[in-house]
């Protein structure tokens, strides 16, 4: 009659190869998760991104070059409506960070009414439609430099914890394993 302890262990492996294997994938898995975790509250706290993230968003009611390549694209159409270029007008002899002024947008939406009333509609979809491309924009930046700052992590914080958890779950595994 054979001694079953024995013959176990004659057939088991060494345990360091699974726990290797398992802290490599959880060191990879660990510097996956610093680029894949959403910005925390914390790091959004910080002063350096308020200031980036205000300036961006300031900017989507400012006069900049996507405004002037936005102006291009109807200032250079060659039959313009009405709407299109009481609209082209408000942004002329602005400079770069001037915002449009109220009174040019009441004063285009006036003549706009007395000259030919049917492209006021028009007029405020303009409007609209430099909004939105504004705010695309500013949303695009915005997650640019999200990524910016999710590569200013510590790499080595996020791979250290996934190795540790990797080794551990895989000595957790290795344990319960039954050898067959």
């Amino acid at each position: 009659m054979k001694v079953e302890a024995v013959q176990n262990s004659d057939r088991r492996q060494s345990c360091l190869i699974p726990i290797a294997k398992g802290t490599l994938y959880g060191a990879a898995g660990g510097f996956a998760a610093k680029y894949l975790l959403p910005i925390q509250p914390d790091e959004m706290q910080t002063p350096e991104y308020q200031k980036v993230v205000g300036a961006i968003d300031s900017q989507r009611t400012e006069y900049n070059a996507k405004t002037k390549q936005y102006l291009d694209t109807l200032r250079f159409k060659e039959n313009k409506t009405l709407a299109q270029d009481q609209f082209v007008k408000m942004f002329d002899g602005l400079k770069e960070g001037d915002r449009v002024k109220r009174s040019s947008i009441r004063n285009a939406l006036k003549t706009l009414e007395e000259k030919a009333p049917l492209q006021v509609d028009e007029f405020r979809r303009l409007c609209k439609d430099s909004s939105e491309v504004a705010r695309k924009t500013a949303q695009q930046t915005i997650k640019a430099f999200n990524f910016a700052v999710k590569r200013i992590r510590p790499t080595n914080y996020f791979m250290t914890a996934g190795a540790v958890v990797g080794a551990i779950i895989a000595l957790i595994d290795n344990v319960i394993r039954t050898h067959k």
